[in-house]
């Protein structure tokens, strides 16, 4: 029980201890025989900071080796309830299943985003499910089930992993970002402060029973937004009372038209934690980019052209890299790793052209930059 909020369930969770721990062990075994083999990224050298977001359903042929390339050491990627749950209760881990584990094959850990309500729990992906007793019990099941899939001895590792990458290290997933962009009410309607702080107290309860050690992140947000810009949203969370007990981790997409704007939008955002006692948190940027269109091609000033992309990319990073240490950032992540095929400039002015490839797997200037970065 939290400030009111229970966390019911529709599976019986008392053999799940039980389960954890003999999949622990196994896991522990095959982690001992892979060290020999295929140390994981962090043995390997480069920085952890630097990572990418994965913004495609399912994991492409020549993705892996390309994300391998990058020096990436993070892929963040959306878990999207509706997809995987279709019907109560059953549960298709297929596209996870091959997205998490080729990339922890190649020594990169998923940050997933989980996000979206399936057609029988809401009618629309974009309300958050705490509208009803049913509602919050399908959404702590389907948290439940994803930790305990890819979690610390989740059953995924001493499962089919093993047998899809023999001999490899698993690389299980401790850090679990509650909804996308909430702020937007294209992705979260109604854009209500108090709402996601229910959402966000309703996750962090079950997440943690399901993984005492894991690590719950705050939804990432674009700085200014046609709502709440990022900062106040974060105010009005904050005035709900254990909200702020509820997340690990802070998150923001900063987006922007060039650095000083993007950094003023940072900062906004740790003044506002400092004012709630919260300096202490880390800050991930899970989205910050800019597209290869040619320069303000689109509105808001947010394609550069193919040059002008990397050399922001080199600008962002580097003033972000400077202030990791005051500004507690642990994390920054590239959107997008690829552009997709057919982009559309009229429901995001940059995304398009966003990718550090082409869609076709070519390299763009901001490819070698990125690199530069995080190799």
């Amino acid at each position: 029980m939290r400030h009111g909020w229970p966390t019911p369930s529709r599976a019986r969770t008392e053999p799940r201890r039980l389960r954890r721990l003999v999949t622990v062990l196994l896991v522990a075994a095959a982690v001992a025989g892979a060290l020999f083999s295929a140390p994981l990224a962090q043995a390997q050298g480069g920085s952890k900071l630097f990572g990418l977001d994965y913004s495609f359903h399912d994991i492409g042929a020549n993705d892996p080796g390309k994300l391998k390339q990058s020096g990436a050491k993070t892929v963040r990627w959306m878990f999207v309830w509706p997809r995987i749950e279709t019907k109560e209760g059953v549960f298709n881990w297929s596209s996870a299943d091959k997205l998490v584990g080729d990339l922890a094959a190649k020594g990169i850990r998923v940050a997933p985003t989980l996000w979206g309500s399936p057609k029988w729990v809401a009618s629309s992906a974009v309300t958050p499910p705490i509208g009803s007793p049913q509602a919050r019990a399908a959404w702590t099941d389907f948290l439940t089930a994803a930790v305990d899939r890819y979690g610390p001895g989740g059953s995924y590792w001493s499962g089919e992993y093993q047998t899809d990458h023999p001999g490899r290290a698993p690389a299980p997933i401790g850090t679990w970002q509650i909804w996308n962009e909430p702020n937007l009410r294209s992705a979260m309607s109604p854009a209500d402060p108090g709402d996601y702080a229910k959402l966000l107290e309703l996750s962090d309860g079950a997440i943690k029973d399901a993984d005492s050690q894991a690590k719950v992140m705050f939804a990432g947000m674009p700085g200014y937004a046609g709502t709440l810009n990022a900062w106040d949203f974060l105010d009005r969370v904050y005035q709900t009372p254990g909200a702020a007990q509820a997340f690990d981790i802070a998150a923001l997409h900063p987006y922007a038209r060039n650095v000083p704007q993007m950094l003023g939008e940072v900062n906004r955002v740790r003044a506002t934690m400092q004012q709630h006692g919260d300096a202490h948190k880390p800050l991930w940027i899970t989205e910050v980019g800019w597209g290869s269109l040619p320069k303000d091609a689109t509105p808001y000033g947010e394609t550069k052209g193919k040059r002008g992309q990397a050399r922001i990319l080199e600008q962002a990073f580097h003033q972000l890299k400077k202030r990791r240490h005051s500004w507690h950032i642990k994390r920054i992540i590239w959107f997008n790793f690829r552009d997709p095929g057919g982009g559309s400039v009229k429901t995001c002015s940059f995304c398009s052209s966003a990718g550090l490839l082409n869609h076709d797997g070519t390299p763009k200037p901001a490819w070698s930059a990125f690199r530069s970065f995080s190799r």
